[in-house]
């Protein structure tokens, strides 16, 4: 059966209805820049929030303090936490976007396949389709914005055996609904951590915001206002422990050094999640409840390179047994070198359920859908190499497209 494409003509259109793409709607509207009717935002998503929509896995948080992660012009005087968690995070988008009635411009569940910059025309032409019918629709417009983000495709590590693994398997951004692990081994029996490498990790001190505060907030705007804008103060004095080789940046490396020895009671595991780079040079995590996990019988810190998955288990080997062809096949990284275990060569780890914490694909610049410019050549050709814009938003040859 042949499938038809239906033009329509919009001004607009705004890939993503995650954090920056309600807002440039937002501020549209705000602003009387365009009318709802003159542009659409499109997402893959059933409703707007982007990542915090897609990541809804068990104990998923911003770690950015609540009060701070807001639009402006829209503070949240309600945050539960002071950090929140990610499902609190994404009603705060939809509220966001819904206070100047954007779901009148959005469609939801369609994909965007493709956009290509008709010279003739001077316009573009974005290729869409709705997953739930099939239906495409050809939106012919003057500008496309691209908000679709980074956090959305979903990267597993390429291990010999995924497919033949014969239990359940998830990626957390794919976290199953109201998913239970009662009664498989990490519920009565064994949790298994595969680490790669280890970060700089600091308590996040998370706690609840009391009701007298968030009553204050509500009936006292400029008080919310004045708390917002001191978190940015902080984050502007303290800079310089980013700033590597500083006395704030060892002082920071040190404060997470001394976490790490109060938390983990096992020398050997202590070791293992000991941070080999300096302070900052991976994003530092923020969590209360990681290194405790540590200290469980129940749990164990693999640092081993995973060779291959068969249909029950993971098979590791120790660094110093890897043959030539081990190293280079398989996830690559820093995979402790000079761990002193009590054995060498392979190990088997039976799983019931094997789940990826692997991050996103963030290496394929502009790649989640093809962007054609006016000389036919697409936005990954472009970029290849190296990504290259104008201040960061446009790129030669693409006329009026903008990224994020």
């Amino acid at each position: 059966m042949m499938t038809t494409v239906t033009d329509k003509h919009i001004f607009c259109v705004i890939v993503g209805a995650g954090m920056c793409g309600v807002a440039l709607g937002d501020r549209l509207i705000q602003t009387g820049t365009l009318r709802h009717n003159e542009f659409i935002i499109i997402d893959k998503n059933s409703d707007f929030g982007g990542v915090w929509k897609m990541n809804k896995y068990p104990g998923a948080v911003c770690d950015i303090p609540s009060h701070a992660y807001v639009m402006r012009c829209f503070l949240n005087p309600g945050w539960t936490k002071k950090f929140a968690e990610g499902r609190e995070i994404q009603q705060y988008y939809v509220d966001f976007a819904r206070r100047n009635h954007l779901e009148r411009s959005t469609v939801f569940k369609t994909v965007v396949h493709e956009a290509r910059w008709n010279t003739s025309d001077r316009l573009w032409e974005v290729l869409v389709e709705d997953v739930l019918t099939g239906n495409k629709t050809r939106w012919i417009a003057n500008v496309i914005y691209d908000n679709g983000g980074g956090f959305h495709r979903p990267k597993y590590a390429d291990i010999p055996g995924i497919d033949n693994f014969q239990g359940e398997q998830w990626h957390t951004a794919e976290w199953p609904k109201d998913k239970s692990l009662t009664g498989k081994r990490p519920d009565v029996e064994k949790l298994y951590v595969f680490q790669r490498s280890c970060g700089h990790v600091l308590p996040r001190n998370n706690h609840a915001i009391p009701p007298w505060k968030k009553l204050l907030f509500k009936i006292c705007y400029p008080l919310l206002w004045l708390y917002h804008v001191s978190w940015f103060i902080f984050f502007d004095q303290t800079k310089g422990m980013w700033i590597n080789g500083t006395k704030k940046n060892r002082s920071m490396h040190d404060a997470c050094l001394s976490f790490l020895e109060r938390e983990v009671e096992d020398p050997k595991t202590r070791e293992k999640l000991r941070p080999k780079n300096d302070f900052g040079c991976k994003r530092v995590l923020f969590l209360d409840d990681w290194y405790s996990l540590f200290n469980k019988d129940n749990v164990e810190l693999v640092t081993e390179k995973p060779i291959r998955i068969t249909a029950t288990s993971i098979v590791s080997k120790t660094p110093q047994s890897l043959s030539d062809e081990e190293r280079a096949a398989g996830p690559t990284g820093s995979y402790l070198e000079t761990q002193e275990e009590d054995r060498t060569g392979e190990a088997t780890r039976e799983i019931d359920v094997l789940i990826w914490g692997t991050g996103f694909d963030m290496n394929d610049s502009g790649g989640h859908f093809q962007i054609y410019g006016g000389d036919g050549k697409s936005l990954s050709q472009k970029w290849r190499d190296y990504p290259e814009t104008y201040w960061s938003q446009c790129q030669d040859a693409f006329e009026i497209c903008s990224g994020r």
